[in-house]
């Protein structure tokens, strides 16, 4: 064998090895993507839909809005109410009415606590106000935990 053969054979070699750890690399890279990308956000049947842009040419300036005074808590009823905190993990939806179908007025995070003012004539719903979101509205019953 003459050292030019000897010398493809090595050269070879390392291609193949070179195209091997190259390929894997690339592979390791777009798995590591993959599993790293967060999942896109669900849509539920009570989220409200994104408002869908206009075109840049078509778009008209939005009208100034009058100002919207902001809404004071209503003082808590004499003999009623009392204090509890967020059960659920993922926190809860505060409705305008005891109702799933009503519209949604805000939110109250996981150990949150709220002041509970009043239960629905079913018990299934509680209307509570907030400390630190000063939302108020009802929520669902059974995901509060009375705390005084």
């Amino acid at each position: 064998m003459k050292w030019s053969g000897l010398l493809k054979a090595f050269s070879g070699f390392l291609v193949a090895i070179a195209l091997l750890v190259g390929g894997g690399f690339l592979a390791a890279q777009y798995l590591i993507t993959q599993f790293t990308t967060p999942p896109p956000k669900p849509m539920f049947a009570n989220d409200k839909p994104a408002s869908t842009a206009q075109p840049a040419a078509i778009a008209t300036p939005p009208s100034p809005k009058p100002p919207q005074p902001t809404p004071t808590p209503s003082p808590k009823p004499s003999g009623a109410g009392y204090q509890a905190r967020i059960t659920l993990s993922e926190g809860l939806n505060v409705r305008s009415n005891p109702s799933a179908e009503s519209e949604r007025v805000g939110g109250v995070d996981f150990d949150e606590e709220i002041t509970v003012l009043e239960e629905s004539p079913d018990q299934a719903w509680q209307r509570v106000r907030g400390k630190t979101s000063a939302v108020e509205g009802w929520i669902k019953s059974g995901y509060t935990e009375r705390i005084n």
